[in-house]
């Protein structure tokens, strides 16, 4: 069991940090650890102390037990089972209907599409998350050339 903790330990953090959509930059000022290190976690490669703990599932905004393992469960599955008992009704309705439905059920590709679809159009329409401003052909940010009235 020993050999195995850190990598659940890690993939349950990994799998939150996704969750959060926070980038490994913006986990690690949230932590209040190095990035490096916090690769290192997620991999399973380095063993935590308590504070270290402390800190990423502070970064993470949960509580450290549910990134250990010890009701059985991984600890993915608790992270899972926390954020969909938090999920609206309907989305868990979606959910285990998804879990549930044979994998060659029409219904269920129909609705698998409708999802992708759906996820395609808002990561379209959101804007981009803290990227520098794309620099035009004349070498001038867009929103320079703006204020200049060219």
């Amino acid at each position: 069991m020993r050999d195995t903790l850190p990598r659940e330990v890690g993939q349950a953090i990994h799998i939150l940090r996704r969750l959060r959509g926070l980038s490994m930059q913006e986990f690690a000022e949230r932590a209040q650890l190095s990035a490096t290190y916090l690769r290192q976690v997620e991999r399973g490669e380095r063993d935590l102390g308590i504070g270290a703990l402390g800190l990423i599932a502070q970064g993470l905004q949960c509580e450290p037990r549910l990134l250990l393992p010890g009701d059985g469960r991984s600890p993915v599955a608790s992270v899972v089972a926390e954020l969909f008992d938090q999920a609206q009704e309907t989305l868990q309705n979606a959910i285990l209907f998804l879990l549930m439905e044979p994998d060659d059920s029409t219904r269920k590709q129909a609705m698998l599409a409708l999802a992708g679809e759906e996820a395609e159009r808002s990561r379209l329409a959101a804007p981009p998350r803290s990227r520098p401003p794309e620099r035009a052909a004349s070498g001038r940010t867009p929103s320079s050339s703006r204020r200049s009235g060219k």
